[in-house]
């Protein structure tokens, strides 16, 4: 009478349970958890004394390959009049990233210095973060910011899941007025998370000087700060990859233990 076996051959199922845990731990390693990142990174910084704001956000690839960089490359957009707005020196190490190697003497120790605030109320600075490979998710803003009499003394911070189309306040914070730098840092709500289309806005308000050659605030090291979770696609493509190793494997041990025993 025939005799069916119902486990493996011995010599395959230590083997198949190396491959089994392999598989496991490879599963584990793809799924879609999150990781820390700095998403956005501004440290304005790319410019010189008294010339243009560099509004270009600083990366840890190409161009800047900054190790204190973002993983976003993007540009700040601003209506804040053209000539009223001007790189500064200095700037502040306050809410500067860790690792970041934009710093004296290599650099200028710049900031954005905003001049004739009280024709400047309301004019807002956005930038986005329009995500095709990843989604970012448990969102932090922060930035350094100074202003002296007559400057702005609060600051209004708006999100956009669609490409700026509309916007959401999400936070409001004053700043004193006695020219000590400040870090005004905000929780993104999580409405905002997994916004492929997500965008950032800030405006001041309370601004009373009116002298076009006077710096009455001053904005340095925008930070934005969070996680980044994988696409499906991407943990979907990597779950098939391993299952895929694991059938070629699972017939290559078959098929040596099969020569084996000729």
């Amino acid at each position: 009478m025939p005799k069916f076996k119902g486990f493996p051959p011995r010599g395959l199922r230590f083997p198949l349970l190396l491959i089994s845990t392999g598989a496991v731990l490879l599963l584990a390693a793809l799924a879609p958890t999150a990781k820390a990142d700095l998403i956005v990174y501004f440290n304005f910084e790319d410019s010189f004394n008294g010339g243009p704001p560099d509004f270009t956000s600083d990366v840890v690839g190409a161009p800047d390959f900054n190790p204190g960089g973002g993983v976003v490359l993007t540009t700040m957009t601003t209506d804040y009049n053209s000539d009223e707005m001007l790189s500064n020196h200095p700037g502040t190490p306050l809410n500067r990233s860790a690792g970041d190697i934009d710093v004296p003497p290599l650099t200028p120790d710049l900031d954005v210095g905003l001049t004739d605030a009280g024709n400047n109320n309301n004019r807002h600075f956005d930038f986005n973060v329009f995500s095709s490979q990843g989604f970012y998710q448990d969102m932090t803003l922060s930035f350094a910011v100074k202003s002296r009499t007559g400057g702005f003394d609060s600051v209004t911070v708006q999100y956009s899941v669609n490409g700026g189309g509309t916007w959401t306040t999400f936070g409001t914070a004053s700043i004193p007025t006695d020219n000590t730098p400040q870090i005004r840092s905000f929780s993104v709500p999580a409405a905002a998370n997994n916004a492929p289309n997500l965008a950032f806005r800030f405006f001041f308000t309370g601004g009373t000087g009116t002298d076009p050659r006077t710096i009455y605030t001053q904005i340095d090291n925008l930070q934005l700060s969070g996680t980044i979770v994988p696409e499906p696609a991407t943990v979907a493509a990597g779950l098939l990859g391993v299952l895929g190793l694991c059938w070629h494997q699972r017939r290559r041990l078959i098929c040596s233990m099969r020569f084996r025993r000729t």
